[in-house]
C-alpha cells in the first residue's frame, strides 16, 4: 500500500493577525506551537455556552487537533480520536461561517492535513496487521476526500484531491475483501472499474463486477464490464469469453440452448468451447424426447461441421478424438445396411457398391483425426484409466481404417503400438 508524505502546509505566519479575538492563552500556545496546551485552552474556551458557536475557535479547534495528531508520542487511539474531532472542526467551521476566510487563507492546509493523517495512519495500522482499524481509517479518509471533492476544495501550490483517488479506493476494496466485508467490497471494486483502469492488479474488480452481474442477470452490467475486461487483459480472453458463454446459456435447455449456442459462434467465432460443447449438446439432444419430430440428420451434420470448426481453432485431443470416433461409428450403421443387401440384381448391387464405398469413405475420413490423437497421446508422462482407454479407441480406429486402406506397413505399427499401450 501507498504511503503518502505527511503534508506539512499550516500557514503559521498569518496565525497571530487571524487570531486576535482569541484569548492571549490560546493565541500565545499556538504561536510557539505548544499544541497541548493551546488544546487545552481551546477546550475550556469552546466549553462555555457563549463560545460553542464561535467560528475562528472552531476552525482553530481543526488546526490545533490536525497539529496534535500529528506528534508520534501519541497512541493510535489518541492520534484516530484528535483526527476524527479536527475532521468534525472543519466542518463545523464552514457550517458557522460559509465564507470560511480562514481555511481560505491557509489554502485548506488543514482539510488536507487531515486527509494524510487518516492515510497514514491507516498505512501503519495495516502494517501492523490491524486490518479493521486501517479499513476503518482508509474510509474516514475518503470522506475527507468525498468533502473536498464535493466542495471543489484545492490546497496550497495547486494541490487536489484526485476525482478517483485510486490508491485509497484499492486499498478499500482490499481490506474489505480481507475482512469478508463482501457487500461494501463491491463497492470499491465498481469504483475502480467504472473509472476504467487497466493497472495489473485492478483485474480482479473487474472480476468481481462480472460476476456480480452474472448473478443478477444484468445484461448491460455484463457487457460492460466484459468489454473493458477484455480491452485492459486480453491475455485473459479466453477466461472472459467463458464469462460469456455462462452468462448466455444460463439455465437454457434443449432447443432454446441450442440456438443460443448458434448465436454464439457468430460473436465467439474464435472459442474453441463454443464449438466444440455446442456438438456435445447437440449429440445430447438427439438422445431426448425433446428431438422427436426434428430434422435429426440436419443436426447430426452440424455435428460433424462443429467438431470440424472446434480443431481448426485448437487441436485437442478430445476433439481429434470426437471426429476418428465420429466417422467410424458411421460405417457401423452402413455396415449394417450393407449385409442386409442380398440380392443381384444391378440396381441393388448400385446400392450396395454405394454404401461400400460410403462405408469406406468414412473410414479414411477418421485417419487424420485419429493419428492426431495418438500424436497428443503419446506426448503424455502418466496415463490415467481414461488417457488408456482413449488411446487404445484412437489406436483401434486406426487400425479399422490403414486396413481398410490396404496399408499393411501403418497397420502392422499400430499392432505394435497396441501392445505397448497395453503395458502402460
Amino acid at each position: 500500500m501507498k504511503k503518502y508524505v505527511l503534508a506539512t502546509m499550516m500557514v503559521f505566519g498569518s496565525l497571530y493577525v487571524t487570531s486576535q479575538e482569541l484569548p492571549k492563552e490560546i493565541r500565545f500556545n499556538i504561536e510557539l506551537k505548544q499544541f497541548d496546551k493551546a488544546k487545552d485552552a481551546l477546550d475550556k474556551y469552546i466549553a462555555d455556552p457563549k463560545n460553542t458557536a464561535n467560528p475562528t475557535a472552531t476552525y482553530y479547534k481543526a488546526y490545533v487537533y490536525s497539529a496534535l495528531a500529528r506528534d508520534p508520542k501519541k497512541t493510535t487511539a489518541e492520534s484516530k480520536a484528535l483526527i476524527d474531532e479536527s475532521f468534525v472542526a472543519i466542518k463545523k467551521y464552514t457550517e458557522l461561517d460559509p465564507k470560511a476566510p480562514l481555511t481560505k487563507e491557509e489554502s485548506n492546509s488543514t482539510l488536507f492535513n487531515i486527509y494524510y493523517l487518516y492515510y497514514d495512519l491507516g498505512i501503519k495500522l495495516y502494517n501492523e496487521k490491524n486490518f479493521a482499524e486501517s479499513y476503518n481509517l482508509f474510509k474516514n479518509t475518503l470522506d475527507v476526500h468525498d468533502y473536498g471533492i464535493t466542495n471543489k476544495l484545492d490546497g496550497p501550490n495547486n494541490l487536489k484531491f484526485a476525482v478517483h483517488d485510486t490508491d485509497l479506493i484499492w486499498n478499500l476494496a482490499v481490506l474489505a475483501n480481507e475482512l469478508k466485508k463482501k457487500d461494501e467490497a463491491q463497492i470499491y471494486y465498481k469504483k475502480i472499474a467504472d473509472a476504467d483502469l487497466s493497472d495489473e492488479k485492478y483485474v480482479s474488480a473487474y472480476e468481481e463486477m462480472i460476476l456480480k452481474a452474472k448473478r443478477e442477470k444484468n445484461a448491460e452490467q455484463f457487457a460492460k464490464y466484459i468489454a473493458s475486461a477484455k480491452k485492459h487483459y486480453p491475455i485473459d480472453i479466453p477466461y472472459w469469453e467463458m464469462k460469456e458463454i455462462e452468462f448466455a446459456l444460463g439455465d437454457l435447455e434443449d432447443e432454446p440452448l441450442l440456438n443460443k449456442y448458434e448465436e454464439l459462434t457468430k460473436s465467439l467465432p474464435n472459442n474453441y468451447v463454443v464449438f466444440y460443447n455446442y456438438a456435445i449438446e447437440i449429440d445430447k439432444f438427439l438422445g431426448t424426447d425433446a428431438s422427436k419430430g426434428k430434422d435429426i440428420n440436419a443436426y447430426k451434420n452440424k455435428i460433424e461441421e462443429l467438431y470440424k470448426k472446434a480443431v481448426s481453432i485448437k487441436s485437442t485431443l478430445e476433439g481429434n478424438l470426437q471426429l476418428a470416433n465420429l466417422y467410424y461409428s458411421k460405417t457401423f450403421d452402413l455396415d449394417e445396411r450393407i449385409a442386409k443387401i442380398k440380392g443381384t440384381k444391378p440396381a441393388e448391387l448400385k446400392v450396395k457398391n454405394d454404401l461400400i464405398a460410403e462405408s469406406k469413405a468414412n473410414m479414411l475420413a477418421s485417419i487424420p483425426y485419429a493419428e492426431e490423437a495418438v500424436k497428443i497421446l503419446g506426448t503424455y508422462k502418466e496415463y490415467k484409466f481414461a488417457d488408456k482407454s482413449n488411446y487404445k479407441l484412437a489406436l483401434e480406429i486406426l487400425g479399422h481404417a490403414y486396413k481398410t486402406s490396404g496399408n499393411a506397413a501403418k497397420l502392422a505399427e499400430v499392432e505394435k503400438k497396441k501392445i505397448e499401450v497395453d503395458k502402460l
